[in-house]
């Protein structure tokens, strides 16, 4: 799960990283995507639908691939999930999960 870092809240709110009360309902999507990860079938073409309806995923995988490869800047993201592969890939998605539900056990907390 990503520690929230030590910036100001202006800044945080601003991180397209951070998981929002939309990717909440975003469950679906995010399932779906996990089964796409299990089909062997299942391009890096298929797998870039499914996240680029899912900001923070979609910016999470930008930043990892640019993190791995900083000299490969024109790629799209399908050419990025492909480079990264679907472990990788299925890792971000997991911390996204994490992170989704984090927010919402936090949201039924302050409900209380």
């Amino acid at each position: 799960m990503r520690t929230v870092p030590s910036k100001p809240p202006s800044q945080i709110a601003d991180d397209p990283e951070r998981v929002t009360r939309a990717d909440l309902a975003r469950i679906d999507t995010i399932s779906s995507l996990l089964g796409t990860l299990n089909d062997p079938r299942a391009g890096a073409d298929v797998l870039a639908r499914h996240a680029s309806e899912i900001p923070a995923l979609k910016a999470r995988i930008c930043r990892r691939f640019l993190r791995a490869n900083p000299e490969l800047t024109r790629h799209g993201l399908a050419q990025q999930i492909a480079i990264l592969g679907n472990r990788v890939i299925e890792g971000i998605l997991l911390e996204l999960l994490e992170d989704v539900v984090a927010l919402h056990s936090d949201l039924q907390q302050t409900k209380r």
